[in-house]
């Protein structure tokens, strides 16, 4: 079996497994950015949404995993993403901003999208399949241009809804 082939199959799997991305967000956890933010204003913004007892902890996991390796998955798109200890479960925050964002010096395109997400660090799995899930549903480009174009929440969380539905 090719790599394509093992990719498309490990696609599959990911959007049979019942995790829709569109299921962990809310009108409150989806937020636009104006241009010119930093990466580090956009994160701690988009962690700011949750409720944590300790904000700051989880910027600093999600700081050092880009320090590791860019989450950085596709022209445009980010996903960074920690696990940490005291969240019962899965939590996400996406962010748009169309003007922009310069998210590493190692990447010269601006990041436009960028999903945030903290799973529980006792839960790998459920974090590997939001990850592959995720991945999955923002290669499609034309998701991601519509996504743009729009100016509040309830419209994204449908378009989400709308493209995770037409994948199954």
């Amino acid at each position: 079996m090719g790599l394509f082939s093992k990719f498309q199959k490990q696609k599959k799997a990911a959007a049979g497994a019942g995790l829709r991305v569109s299921d962990f967000l809310t009108e409150q956890t989806v937020a636009f950015f104006p241009a010119g933010p930093s990466k580090r204003q956009v994160l701690g913004s988009l962690i700011g949404l949750f409720d944590l007892a300790d904000p700051g902890a989880a910027l600093k996991a999600i700081l050092a995993r880009e320090e590791a390796g860019s989450t950085v998955i596709a022209p445009g798109l980010a996903l960074p993403h920690a696990r940490i200890t005291g969240i019962p479960r899965l939590r996400a925050a996406l962010g748009l901003c169309p003007g922009g964002i310069q998210y590493s010096h190692a990447v010269e395109e601006p990041v436009k999208l960028v999903l945030l997400f903290l799973g529980p660090a006792e839960n790998m799995r459920e974090h590997l399949a939001f990850l592959a899930g995720a991945s999955a549903l923002f290669q499609n480009s034309e998701l991601v241009k519509r996504l743009l174009t729009l100016t509040s929440p309830k419209p994204v969380l449908r378009g989400l809804q709308e493209a995770e539905q037409s994948a199954r």
